[in-house]
């Protein structure tokens, strides 16, 4: 016989952890208040079908998944967010994995306690309150595992977070299972019960604090990689201030300077002294070659980092040559462009002026390959960077300030959707940043 309070209780709880993660994977389409108010109302919708279902036809096992997903699908289409395959689709897969794992643990069970199916489904009984329990543990896990990759919160290519995010889940999902067998296979036995509670409680414990730990750390790299990222940006502008009123200081001089020498060849051309006239010519010609061009795009930031960089390698003695095919307006954080500019740029200045290379220069260019920009940067070396150092780790003493270029550079090309590739051809290190233009990220 039902227990109605228990049996309710799933019920509403299961509607509220089904709706909510649609709308925590998609997102609403609405205000923030008409989003709740959806999202209230499919949940009674949701609430009520199941409620049906348990106590009015309990066998019908089919029509009642078919009705949930059906359900869903209504309230994925008409109040979600998202690309229309994949608000189709998450409704079929989230019931799928609920169906899974409910079976699952229902054979499982079976097999362990000899119970029928028709005993641990539909009768109230201890046995079927753990399960239940266990099933909505499980898929309320696994939805929430689902979530956080989607999300893209942490990024689970680094093995803190698949610790973090997954393995310990998973474990504790495993230390509860595991628990609940052992009691059922020793009888019951109260001081075993006890026992095994005191473990199982410890052990989640343990796995709950690492987890937070890790979070937590998680959550403070990325706060200093954003405060990284702003004195970055802050510095840029700082640089780029100086190096302008630099460049008006020159156009003043050049000015009064090009005026006195356009003076003098006209005097020299007056005199039919063509040959001294050519000669000063020659001699302005090479002299504002040397001082070199401004970069001038459309994209004013791109000009400021490229102009503040080039200053910073002429100032090394390092010679620049650009070839800009790409104004790189797809970014939609300048941030994000002026740490990936910058960052590449600075090892390269930072490897050519600490070695002594002939002909320091270095090879700048951004350019559109279909769907992807790609931003490339060489510069000489004067033997394999990679075979020494293949995770190109700073020498520097102070690590904790030097040696994340490169890592900030891989997390913004992942952030849009692309890689970094580093490679040497030719005595050449060149490191190759490649963006996704179709996607744009949001803003973390």
């Amino acid at each position: 016989m039902f227990n109605y309070g228990f049996e309710l209780a799933v019920n509403f709880v299961q509607s509220v952890y089904l709706i909510g993660f649609l709308l925590a994977f998609l997102g609403g389409k609405y205000s923030r208040k008409r989003n709740i108010a959806m999202c209230s109302l499919f949940i009674a919708l949701n609430f009520t079908v199941l409620t049906y279902f348990t106590f009015n036809n309990p066998y019908v096992v089919m029509i009642d998944m078919l009705t949930v997903v059906i359900l869903h699908e209504v309230y994925c289409l008409t109040c979600l967010k998202g690309e229309l395959a994949i608000k189709i689709i998450l409704p079929f897969v989230a019931s799928l994995i609920n169906t899974i794992i409910s079976y699952g643990v229902l054979y499982l069970t079976s097999f362990v306690t000899g119970l029928s199916l028709e005993e641990l489904g539909l009768q109230s009984s201890f046995f079927r309150y753990l399960c239940v329990v266990l099933v909505n543990l499980t898929i309320l896990v696994t939805l929430l595992l689902m979530w956080r990759t989607k999300a893209k919160v942490y990024s689970l290519k680094k093995v803190s977070n698949i610790i973090a995010f997954i393995a310990i889940p998973v474990l504790a999902m495993a230390i509860l299972y595991i628990t609940f067998y052992i009691m059922i296979l020793t009888n019951y036995q109260s001081n075993l019960i006890v026992l095994l509670l005191i473990i199982c409680a410890a052990m989640i414990l343990v796995a709950g604090m690492v987890w937070f730990m890790i979070a937590r750390i998680n959550r403070d790299n990325q706060i200093s990689t954003k405060l990284l990222l702003s004195e970055q940006r802050a510095d840029l502008y700082e640089k780029n201030i100086i190096t302008s009123n630099k460049q008006i200081e020159n156009t003043a001089k050049i000015r009064h300077d090009m005026k006195n020498n356009i003076a003098c060849i006209d005097n020299l051309i007056v005199e039919s002294k063509y040959d001294e006239a050519h000669k000063i010519c020659q001699e302005l010609t090479d002299k504002y070659s040397s001082i070199g061009s401004v970069v001038n795009t459309e994209n004013y930031l791109l000009n400021a980092v490229l102009n503040v960089e080039i200053e910073k390698a002429r100032s090394n003695e390092i010679s620049v040559k650009l070839n800009i095919a790409n104004d790189m307006k797809m970014f939609s954080n300048g941030s994000d462009m002026i740490s990936v500019i910058g960052n590449i740029f600075d090892n390269a200045i930072s490897y050519l002026s600490e070695n002594k290379i002939e002909n320091k220069e270095i090879i700048f260019s951004t350019e559109h390959k279909g769907d992807y920009s790609v931003i490339k940067c060489k510069n000489k070396i004067i033997d394999s960077v990679l075979s020494k150092n293949p995770l190109l780790q700073t020498d520097k003493a102070d690590k904790k300030n030097h040696g994340k270029g490169i890592s900030i550079v891989k997390s913004i090309a992942q952030k849009y959707g692309g890689d970094v590739v580093i490679s040497e051809k030719n005595n050449e290190f060149i490191v190759s940043v490649i963006l996704d233009n179709r996607i744009l990220p949001e803003n973390q």
